[in-house]
């Protein structure tokens, strides 16, 4: 076991081999939100020194856990020990105390801060007379930072450093102070393969030192990689719990979907026909920071889906094609013709449309009314010799909202008053009303309920078979197997895959976004449970 020191690092004490012991134990621990079942008699335990894995899909429970270790956020019940001896971490401090750190996946630094005074804010070191002790502080800044091969000064600041070298910094934050148990969640997800197989060497070193880490990712490989243990979370219950090393890639897949895929027949199940017009062509599309060699087609009256987890790609897909941002290498056509777009009105001017992931602040003037939002892009069709044509401008909209059936009292009602649903509704008759063939949506049922995600989906094949096509991104991969004809897999920027509808298979789509098909032992019968 790892002994604290009284405030100092342990970032590098040998500890003796042996069976290990219990560290942390979670038991019959509950969380509710309003309408939302957070986490429901979850137990979990953490030995000492081992890489625990916490794995689930969105909302399976994985940050409210997170948050009630690291002390942010109190569980409705259950009980919590440390070394058998029950604790309530009541805020963050005193889950420091008990030798407990996060590093959340939005990097917590000051940017106009050095280094050494983002290592040891909040835990300053004051000598005998209460003064701060900036040479001590100094002293083990430059070790902890060496340790964990960082090459450059203590006395730079946060925002002049590379978002590897501030992962360097949060970490070497967390350690400043005794940390038996560390938290990190998707802590690879800004990182590239060198800079996470660096990641991977200073995690084993905290290891070995004796640091027990609980690690949340969504990337399969990493599991295999660096964990010695995986835990499972499933709709804010503990779903499967096994040794890494016993463990397949199908067998944690199929853990975290908790069934396999039955696919609901429908009207569209058969597909697009392969000799339908190539409408958007994507070629080698690449960026600096992330995209590598992306290539796909889009046919008329094809929905296609993009699935990936955050980080990667998907939005930067769209953001590119619609002339938000711009690539660094590759070429987009439309109709066969060249459509490098400068800017999102040429892109519409070209017949393609964008519904934004955040539809709150990118997509709609919330303050402003249904009318205005619905014909913001298009508002040359409307304009007459001194003032907009109003009676034609709400006819158009009000046409359009019944098409849509967006439930509304007055075309002048501001837009931020309807529900998530609506919102979503009166976007796409906005990029209805521009006239695009081309719909772009990113996350279009994020924040809605079932109810309403079923209308957009119908809403979306209707345009499909009226012969638009779509090109749909979603987190919810069931939504995408719903409502797509072919799905593309991303992973890192990368396609991992590529599946249409007649052979959509849950748990390979899940593995190809994940990163999947590592070389990992296939498990025994009976070992992951």
């Amino acid at each position: 076991m790892v002994n604290r020191t009284n405030g100092q690092s342990t970032h590098l004490k040998a500890v003796p081999k042996g069976e290990p012991a219990v560290l942390l134990t979670m038991a019959g621990i509950s969380k509710s939100y309003p309408g939302v079942k957070a986490l429901s008699d979850v137990g979990l335990q953490v030995r000492a020194g081992e890489i625990l894995s916490l794995v689930g899909e969105n909302g399976a429970g994985k940050s409210t856990m997170m948050k009630i270790l690291a002390g942010a956020v109190k569980p409705d019940a259950g009980t919590i020990s440390i070394d058998g001896k029950p604790v309530e971490l009541s805020d963050t401090s005193v889950a420091h105390r008990m030798g407990i750190s996060t590093i959340y996946q939005e990097l917590m630094l000051v940017p106009h801060l050095s280094v050494v005074e983002n290592l040891f804010l909040g835990n300053l070191v004051r000598n005998r007379w209460g003064l701060l002790d900036w040479k001590d502080m100094c002293a083990r800044a430059v070790e902890i930072m060496r340790d964990l091969g960082y090459p450059g000064s203590i006395d730079v600041a946060i925002r002049d450093l590379s978002v590897a070298e501030q992962q360097l910094v949060e970490i070497g934050k967390a350690i400043t102070r005794p940390c038996r148990l560390l938290i990190m969640d998707e802590p690879t997800a800004p990182l590239n393969r060198e800079e996470v197989e660096h990641f991977f060497k200073i995690v084993r070193k905290l290891q070995k030192a004796g640091t027990s880490i609980i690690f949340i990712t969504h990337h399969l490989n990493e599991i295999f990689e660096v964990c010695d243990r995986v835990v499972v979370l499933r709709d804010g219950q503990m779903v499967g719990e096994s040794d890494v090393a016993h463990l397949s890639e199908s067998q944690l897949v199929e853990m975290m979907l908790g069934r396999k895929l039955s696919l609901e027949k429908r009207e569209w199940d058969r597909g697009v026909a392969p000799d339908a017009d190539v409408v958007l062509e994507v070629d080698g599309l690449s960026t600096e920071e992330l995209l590598k060699n992306v290539s796909f087609r889009l046919r008329k009256g094809e929905v296609l889906g993009l699935a990936g987890l955050m980080g990667s790609g998907r939005t930067e897909i769209l953001r590119n094609i619609f002339g938000v941002d711009k690539p660094s290498a590759g070429t987009i056509r439309a109709e066969g013709k060249r459509a490098m777009f400068s800017g999102p009105r040429q892109a519409l001017e070209g017949g393609i449309g964008l519904g934004p992931e955040d539809r709150k602040s990118d997509g709609l003037i919330l303050s402003m009314p249904i009318r205005h939002n619905v014909t913001l892009s298009s508002l040359a069709r409307y304009a007459g010799p001194l003032a907009l044509r109003r009676g034609r401008e709400v006819a158009a909209v009000k046409d359009l909202c019944q098409r849509l059936q967006v439930k509304y009292s007055s075309t002048e009602v501001p837009v931020g008053k309807l529900s998530g649903g609506n919102q979503q509704k009166v976007i796409l008759a906005r990029l209805l009303d521009a006239k695009v063939d081309i719909f772009l949506l990113d996350e279009p049922t994020r924040g809605i309920d079932v109810g309403a995600k079923g209308a957009i989906f119908d809403l979306i094949r209707q345009l499909a078979a009226n012969g638009a096509s779509v090109i749909i991104v979603s987190s919810v991969i069931e939504e995408l197997v719903h409502v797509c004809d072919r799905i593309i897999c991303l992973n890192l920027g990368r396609v991992t895959g590529e599946q249409a509808r007649a052979q959509f298979d849950m748990a390979e789509i899940m593995i190809n976004v994940m990163g999947g098909h590592s070389e990992a032992p296939q498990a025994r019968v009976g070992d992951a449970r």
